[in-house]
């Protein structure tokens, strides 16, 4: 098991980053979404008293101004302090989401700070380094925990749970709890996973307990999972902001919104309904009214 673990470390490692890359260059050349356009912005200088440049005279003339400092933190709001789920969500789910956010935060943290000391043998960061494993396991199993009995012991929350969501959960409690296990089971634990780590980096597997393989595998596993999944919604979120909740670019004439809007509209439907004409352009559809061309 020791080289399945080291092997599936540099391949989950990889195979992350790959993808991350892939699904981001994807997103970013998708079709344009529909945009909410809900003032205030956060971009915008006069969002504070929920204001917009289409108070001014000829704003169409006029060159915008953002501020991306306010968009940076309004986002980091919403990533760090789930501050939408605190304030709109019914089921009381924000301190074990919460919970469970940081929990994967302070485990990525955890490892790339073990990642800094096998590479520069900056042993002065192992007190940082294993308090953030320790809250990491602590606040991961619990979130993960009360987020699956809180799903299941709702009735209404349960209707629209799908099994992925329970198996996302189950998956990242096990990665927590066997981290919890190995912790208060293992001597030393945290040095024993310090080595583990440092051997992957010079290609020099070590040996170690069983429930450290063991939660190892199963956060190699969560890696290469991850974006495959909807967890992978942390990179999504980002798109989610800036092209939908955020985008108010003009749509002018002759502007690359207008052109990209224009290509959009050549594309063809593939799929039919009552109301639509199937192999049509998007252009040509609206045309049409329940099969008969309103242009005639």
């Amino acid at each position: 098991m020791d080289i399945t673990v080291f092997c599936l470390a540099w391949i989950s490692v990889v195979l992350f980053i790959l993808m991350v890359v892939y699904r981001f260059v994807k997103f970013n050349s998708m079709p344009l979404h529909l945009r909410w356009e809900l003032y205030p912005l956060p971009l915008e200088p006069k969002h504070h008293y929920g204001g917009s440049f289409m108070e001014e005279l000829d704003y169409v003339r006029k060159p915008r101004h953002h501020e991306r400092i306010g968009g940076i933190l309004d986002m980091a709001s919403e990533v760090f302090y789930l501050k939408k789920v605190k304030e709109y969500n019914r089921f009381g789910m924000w301190p074990f989401s919460f919970s469970m956010h940081w929990g994967i935060y302070l485990l990525f943290l955890w490892l790339i700070l073990l990642v800094v000391e096998g590479l520069f043998n900056w042993h002065a960061i192992a007190p940082l380094t294993n308090v953030c494993g320790a809250a990491a396991f602590i606040l991961g199993a619990f979130g993960s925990l009360f987020l699956i009995l809180k799903r299941a012991g709702n009735e209404e929350l349960a209707s629209y749970t799908a099994p992925v969501d329970y198996f996302n959960l189950l998956l990242l409690l096990a990665v927590f709890g066997t981290g919890l296990v190995a912790w208060f089971t293992v001597p030393s634990y945290f040095d024993v996973a310090r080595n583990y780590v440092a051997g992957v980096i010079r290609f020099q597997p070590v040996s170690a307990p069983f429930i450290v393989l063991l939660n190892f595998l199963l956060f190699e596993l969560f890696l290469v999972y991850m974006p495959f999944s909807k967890l992978f919604h942390y990179v999504a979120k980002y798109f989610t902001f800036d092209k939908v909740f955020w985008d108010d670019i003009l749509n002018v004439k002759g502007s690359w919104v207008d052109k990209r809007v224009a290509s959009q509209l050549s594309y063809k439907l593939t799929w039919s309904a009552p109301h639509v004409v199937p192999n049509k352009t998007w252009a040509e559809e609206v045309e049409f009214v329940d099969g008969r061309d309103i242009a005639q």
